[in-house]
């Protein structure tokens, strides 16, 4: 299979009429290797415009290519930002944030997934990305605050742990339920509180860790 064809096919087709007009996610798309990110047998679907299970029973997926732009897109990642990136799978995200940002350190609850996403890395000699395990409520306080905190999800809700792990003006961008529509949204932190702006409609894979627990009355 031709993947650089692919690679510039999915730019062309999937990010660039889908609103993504950042040059430097859209460069990124084009030189970063998906293929790369996913188990060799799915190589050939790596470039669709879909999700892409990661795992025999499809609990964990890969991003559609043109929401995780636009979301990177939406948290207007400067070239001075260290970047938390929460349920990065195997690390293409964090392959993909990494080319604008300053740094990114990426968590992931599977193991697995982060071995593999530590290995990408390094064959492709991503220097300031790295990639560890971790419980994804909890963030990585021990590197906090960060600037932007990438959240790779629809989630039901947030901790007030992430929140804290922002510096003053920092972002952290996911998709939430708004009026039962998937939608990524915007949070930015300053003196007065947290702000929280709906951006665009966005179905993406749900991660269980921020399942919202359920209630019991008697």
């Amino acid at each position: 299979m031709d993947f650089e064809h692919a690679r510039k096919s999915m730019v062309d087709c999937q990010l660039r009429p889908n609103a993504v007009t950042d040059y430097r996610i859209l460069a990124a798309m084009s030189e970063i290797p998906r293929e790369n990110f996913v188990p060799a047998a799915k190589k050939p679907l790596a470039y669709l415009d879909e999700d892409l299970p990661l795992d025999t029973i499809g609990a964990r997926k890969m991003m559609e290519p043109m929401y995780l732009a636009r979301l990177a897109q939406l948290a207007e990642i400067k070239s001075s930002d260290l970047v938390l990136h929460v349920a990065c799978n195997t690390g293409y995200g964090t392959a993909v944030i990494a080319q604008f940002a300053d740094s990114v350190m990426a968590i992931d609850d599977n193991e697995d997934f982060v071995e593999m996403a530590n290995d990408a890395l390094a064959d492709l000699e991503v220097g300031n990305a790295a990639v560890l395990a971790g419980e994804l409520k909890d963030g990585l306080a021990k590197e906090a605050p960060f600037d932007v905190i990438f959240v790779e999800g629809h989630v039901d809700e947030l901790p007030e742990t992430l929140f804290k792990q922002l510096k003053q003006d920092g972002r952290l961008v996911c998709v939430e339920t708004e009026n039962g529509v998937p939608s990524a949204v915007c949070y930015v932190k300053n003196a007065a509180g947290v702000s929280r702006r709906v951006a665009f409609n966005a179905v993406v894979p749900k991660l269980v860790a921020f399942e919202k627990q359920k209630t019991f009355t008697f």
